[in-house]
């Protein structure tokens, strides 16, 4: 695969790779006709109203600031069942157990089994992904795995990856480990049966990183993400979620720990189709240096959707003058009998808690990443998963924007909670 700048020119990207892509003439006929159209349209700029905060073709183009690093993000202490995606390919062979069954997007595409359906939809960056996939996980899950799965992405390259993942019951614990230091351009599709409930928790450490998950939620189904992004120079986390049936419950958390020149977009789009349902999106971000921050979170209420629960709520702590965070919550209802809110909040540092801190003998660097771990508990406290929730907040602690500690800090404040 050619390396990053590359895939501003999507036509030269799939002539110089097509014939290494999996699939047969069916599946090369709806590459192309993605290409068409991802060509058509181009990457996205400020003039997409989606895009508004995050100049996609911009950021892409001009990249020539310091890559902003962290520590990548292990979760091997949980023994995961691993698939291991370098370069946009899979390079393990992960043995699924009695309840999940997996295969490679490249081998079902090669098989017949998946024909590569078009269906980017209206989304920007879903034709780019379609057109060029190389790879990608399918699962399907009928109970509750003994362990976590978790999906690793890692290399130097351009990488476009594609999952599909289908609940048809029980209690999934998924982890996004996101490693790779060059662009990666991934798609995740997820389906969850009536009554089955998902804990996905994504992590991006560094690299140039365009997701887009996209959820259909049945009813009592559960979904909950949680994001966390602790370096890399660009991240776009998007999620659309549809919720389906009555008793669904949707979850979209994040938390950007800004630093370096990084740019992290927060995007979701919630649409409650039916009566019952339940959705919260929130963020928390610690923004640093030159780093920005974006919060884009859409709910939509169909008209016969009564009795819904939609909340929204950004909250930004800015360390720097040269930081920047921009908030943009939308509420768009057409019912009547619902409950449905949204609320952005921007500050510093609390003064007057950091002074008290400092009065009871605490160092000003302890008593920083104190107060910042409290505020990142938040986040964390989503994590059902007690293993899960602890090896993230040891990772999220060490990269606290300027403070170093061995995750002590936050897993008190969750303690305390």
């Amino acid at each position: 695969m050619e390396r990053g700048p590359r895939m501003l020119d999507a036509t030269a990207h799939f002539e110089a790779v097509h014939e290494r892509l999996p699939g047969g003439a069916k599946v090369l006929q709806a590459r192309k006709a993605a290409l068409a159209r991802a060509e058509q349209t181009g990457l996205p700029t400020r003039r997409n109203e989606n895009w508004h905060y995050t100049d996609l073709a911009r950021l892409l183009k001009h990249n020539d600031a310091v890559p902003v690093r962290a520590n990548a993000f292990d979760a091997n202490a949980l023994a995961p069942l691993q698939m291991v995606f370098e370069n946009g390919v899979l390079i393990n062979e992960p043995a699924g157990d009695d309840c999940v069954s997996i295969e490679s997007l490249a081998h079902a595409l090669a098989s017949g089994a998946r024909n590569h359906e078009d269906d980017a939809s209206d989304h920007d960056m879903a034709a780019f992904n379609l057109a060029l996939a190389q790879d990608g996980a399918v699962m399907t899950i009928d109970g509750t795995p003994a362990r976590a799965l978790e999906l690793v992405t890692r290399g130097d390259e351009t990488a476009h990856l594609r999952h599909a993942i289908k609940v048809e019951r029980g209690t999934v614990t998924l982890i996004e480990n996101l490693q790779a230091n060059g662009y990666t351009n991934a798609v995740l599709d997820v389906e969850v049966a009536a009554g089955a409930r998902v804990l996905l928790v994504r992590v991006q450490s560094v690299g140039h990183h365009v997701g887009l998950t996209r959820v259909k939620l049945n009813g009592d189904g559960a979904f909950c993400a949680v994001t966390f992004v602790t370096g890399g120079n660009l991240a776009r986390h998007e999620t659309h979620i549809r919720l389906l049936g009555e008793g669904a419950r949707a979850d979209v958390h994040g938390a950007i720990l800004g630093h370096g020149t990084m740019h992290a977009d927060m995007t979701s789009q919630l649409h409650h189709e039916t009566a019952n349902t339940d959705s919260l999106t929130t963020l928390h971000a610690v923004l640093d240096d030159a780093a920005q921050g974006v919060f884009q979170g859409k709910v939509v209420v169909a008209r016969d959707a009564q009795h819904v629960d939609a909340q929204q709520q950004s909250r930004a702590m800015m360390l720097s003058e040269r930081a920047h965070m921009s908030a943009k919550p939308e509420l768009e209802i057409y019912a009547d009998d619902v409950a449905c809110a949204h609320g952005a909040a921007l500050g510093e540092l609390d003064a007057d808690a950091l002074f008290f801190l400092r009065s009871r003998g605490i160092d000003e660097a302890a008593a920083r990443h104190m107060l910042i771990s409290g505020f990142l508990a938040a986040p964390l406290a989503h994590i059902e998963n007690e293993d899960l929730r602890a090896c993230v907040a040891a990772h999220v602690a060490a990269h606290v924007p300027g403070c170093e500690n061995d995750g002590e800090g936050i897993n008190a404040e969750l303690a305390d909670a």
